[in-house]
């Protein structure tokens, strides 16, 4: 990125010093820039009124050193780590990939069909968009070090970058043996441009981390500035044109519309009385029409539809259809205001992440014992039978006549057990209840 900024800064003074130019002349570049947070998508620019549209979605698997539209529509990017062929715009689909241990970091289409690669090891190759082959066809001059942008101004290709006291050069390749290439000095630096017309002059277009259309006039040694401003958020990285007969990239709706995150946990064991209650999702982003709402769903691939409930807060509670011991899903979900409701249909829906949540079913218990008949001041044992997940807890009174006359309370490690309960001296005959009030197991509490 500092390569960048360097050059941006020289192309400013050069402005200064060559003044202002406008023309009526209509031309289309294309540009793959990089917001804030380092994303990168392309662009379509309009050299008539400075007018941009997204032609690809933001996505990590655009290049951030250069762009080369291929032939068929497709489109080679290059990067420090990678060098990648993605599918026709705005698909960002990543056909072919390979690392990139030569260091390349520009290429431009040849008139062969062939993309021309230069880079970090100021060598010249080849990649092939029939076999997708990088050929290196051989260094350059012994006083070359590095080549950042490859260009072809009225029908030569050239490159530019530093030497090896890193003073600017101005390459004129030679193909077929790039160690004959002719060198002269050029205190542009990188440009990251394409060569290209404008006003009947040959010469390189070039942003370079701006949001600014510059235009290297190769027969006057004069800059002058094309677009002042375009109205993207984004710094342009690389400038490209389509090869010939190539239709042009149609602008696409890019949606800013983002459901956030909610926090990392889980799975949430949440029993069937209580209300499973999440934190609010975060870095959420919403247009001016979108409504902020939370789901719970069955489906993990199909959030949308796989709805079972619909809520306002990040809160559910258990209800029909929803099955106990079943995994389900909650996310947050953004998408336009429709009646109150997140319009399902909205092409701009986004969902946050996914927590997954399994409802538990109420615990049971069972009490029995081998002889029923107890004398007052007698203690019998009691046989404890156990649903739910342990461990357990299990309190609750001895009534007689409607009168408490003793409590009890165990805890069980597994789903069964005893119980010992003693009937007070004293106490007169009659029917003794044996009244759970208190069950607990991990997941729930019933009173």
């Amino acid at each position: 990125m500092t390569r960048h900024l360097t050059a941006f800064f020289f192309a400013l003074m050069i402005l200064l010093i060559g003044g202002g130019f406008s023309s009526a002349q209509a031309q289309i570049l294309y540009a793959s820039a990089i917001n804030p947070d380092g994303e990168a998508a392309l662009f379509r620019i309009d050299l008539t009124s400075c007018e941009a549209c997204f032609v690809s979605p933001v996505s990590p698997n655009i290049g951030t050193s250069d762009v080369v539209v291929l032939p068929d529509g497709t489109y080679l990017n290059i990067s420090d780590q990678t060098i990648s062929r993605l599918d026709v715009p705005p698909s960002v689909n990543i056909l072919w990939q390979t690392t990139n241990p030569q260091g390349f970091q520009a290429g431009q289409l040849a008139p062969n069909g062939l993309v021309y690669l230069v880079g970090s090891t100021a060598e010249l190759a080849t990649y092939n968009p029939a076999t997708n082959a990088i050929t290196v066809i051989g260094p350059f001059p012994p006083d070359v070090f590095s080549l950042g942008d490859l260009f072809y101004i009225d029908g030569v290709l050239y490159a530019n970058g530093v030497d090896q006291a890193f003073n600017g050069i101005w390459v004129e390749i030679n193909v077929n043996d790039p160690a004959q290439s002719v060198i002269t000095p050029w205190n542009g630096g990188y440009t990251d441009g394409v060569g290209g017309t404008w006003s009947g002059a040959e010469g390189l277009f070039f942003a370079d981390a701006s949001q600014q259309i510059y235009f290297y006039n190769a027969q006057d040694d004069f800059t002058i500035n094309v677009c002042e401003q375009i109205d993207i958020e984004f710094s342009i990285i690389s400038l490209t044109t389509l090869p010939a007969n190539l239709p042009d990239f149609s602008c696409i709706s890019v949606c800013t519309s983002d459901a956030g995150e909610l926090t990392q946990g889980g799975p949430f064991n949440t029993c069937v009385n209580s209300t499973l209650s999440i934190p609010p999702a975060e870095q959420t982003v919403l247009d001016a029409n979108d409504l902020l709402q939370y789901i719970l769903y069955s489906n993990p691939t199909n959030p949308a539809g796989s709805i079972l409930a619909v809520s306002n807060t990040p809160q559910f509670n258990f209800a029909p259809p929803m099955q106990t011991s079943v995994p389900y899903y909650v996310a947050a979900v953004v998408g336009n205001d429709v009646g109150g409701t997140v319009d399902f249909n909205d092409v701009c829906l986004d969902f946050s992440n996914a927590l997954e949540v399994i409802w538990q079913p109420l615990p049971s218990i069972q009490l029995a014992t081998p002889n029923a008949n107890l004398c007052a001041g007698d203690c019998r044992t009691l046989n404890v039978l156990l649903t739910g997940t342990g461990g357990f807890t299990v309190a609750g009174n001895l009534v007689v006549g409607g009168n408490i006359i003793g409590t009890f309370s165990e805890t069980f490690g597994g789903n069964t057990g005893t119980i010992l309960l003693c009937v007070p001296d004293g106490t007169p005959p009659g029917s003794v209840l044996v009244q759970p009030t208190v069950l607990t197991d991990a997941w729930c509490n019933c009173e």
